[in-house]
């Protein structure tokens, strides 16, 4: 791609980030509602949570009056591919090792917040590096 690049990529990104934010909302605040077990609650709440997340930097990204540079915004999406990587391994964490937070939470919460955690990580994760690359030098 071409130095101009960036705006098409980061509108692009929002207007992805934007549907994946929402569908996490929706899905998981019906999940957190409705879920039939302490697991299904615990994923869909994180998920709404994250989702909740995502729709404000999304929004945060279309009030921007100058779009980021095609580096800059290649630097910050490589950034965010590797916290990306740490989500899921904490995530992961948090499905094996079942923390309690000092008993606010119980093993199965756990194990619902940590495989919601995976998933959004991992899609974050494909939105990140997707975008990156399509900024290659």
């Amino acid at each position: 791609m071409t130095a101009d690049a960036a705006p098409d990529v980061s509108h692009r990104l929002t207007r992805r980030l934007t549907l994946w934010g929402g569908a996490s909302v929706l899905g998981g605040g019906a999940l957190a509602l409705l879920g039939g077990s302490e697991r299904s609650r615990a994923f869909g709440l994180q998920n709404a949570m994250w989702g909740a997340i995502d729709v404000a930097i999304a929004a945060v990204s279309t009030l921007q009056s100058t779009p980021p540079t095609t580096p800059k915004l290649r630097r910050l999406l490589l950034i965010n591919t590797g916290l990306d990587v740490g989500y899921v391994a904490g995530g992961a964490h948090l499905i094996a090792h079942t923390p309690s937070f000092g008993g606010r939470i119980t093993a199965e919460q756990a194990r619902g917040h940590g495989a919601a955690v995976v998933v959004q990580g991992a899609a974050l994760f494909v939105l990140d590096l997707t975008h990156a690359r399509r900024l290659h030098r």
